[in-house]
């Protein structure tokens, strides 16, 4: 006699249960939609363009940026799985995620540029598992960029700028003083908003 798998049942169950309930809707740990940038750089400007990430704990102005970070002027925002744990010790998990808004002085009010990012995986690999995207006027002289997009980085923290620009500097994250401008800065992200 066939007896069905017992963790299948249960799971299959709860999956039941908690649809017919809508508790997925509820105070779940877990991101939303709205809570993660997504990847490549068209879906990820449509993305800022609806400016959800605005609902997540934000910087409350606009600040020159803090050492190391080249960002020039900046106001960060983090998701929830970010600001939850800010001021924790351990990894992020993964869906971590942030925008930096970048602004030509400190009394901007639009921003002129982005900086994203979003662990892919429980494990960091040393920043390959984060996805790192970053956007700066085409005049900018900050950084190397697309001459006709402003694009700096936009992809995994395994190859060309993510991983030469992002992933060089954010594997600093809080390894000693100067590299943590923010309590709970570490595991490739320097300034966790809570």
């Amino acid at each position: 006699m066939n007896r069905p798998d017992t963790r299948s049942v249960r799971t299959s169950l709860a999956a039941v249960f908690a649809s017919g309930l809508g508790l997925a809707s509820c105070g779940s740990s877990s991101s939303t939609k709205a809570d993660l940038p997504p990847t490549g750089a068209s879906a990820v400007e449509a993305w800022l363009a609806t400016g959800s990430y605005k609902s997540w704990s934000c910087e409350s102005a606009v600040h020159a940026s803090r050492a190391p970070s080249p960002h020039g002027f900046n106001r960060i925002c983090s998701n929830t799985v970010i600001a939850s744990q800010a001021t924790g010790t351990a990894d992020w998990p993964v869906d971590a995620a942030a925008v930096k808004e970048l602004y030509d002085s400190v009394d901007g009010t639009v921003p002129v540029g982005y900086a994203v990012y979003r662990k892919t995986a429980a494990d960091s690999a040393a920043g390959a598992s984060w996805y790192w995207y970053e956007r700066v006027p085409l005049d900018s002289a900050a950084a190397p960029h697309d001459p006709t997009t402003g694009v700096v980085a936009d992809g995994l923290g395994t190859s060309g700028t993510p991983l030469t620009i992002c992933v060089s500097c954010h594997n600093a994250a809080g390894s000693d003083a100067a590299h943590t401008p923010s309590m709970g800065g570490r595991d490739q992200v320097y300034s966790p908003i809570h």
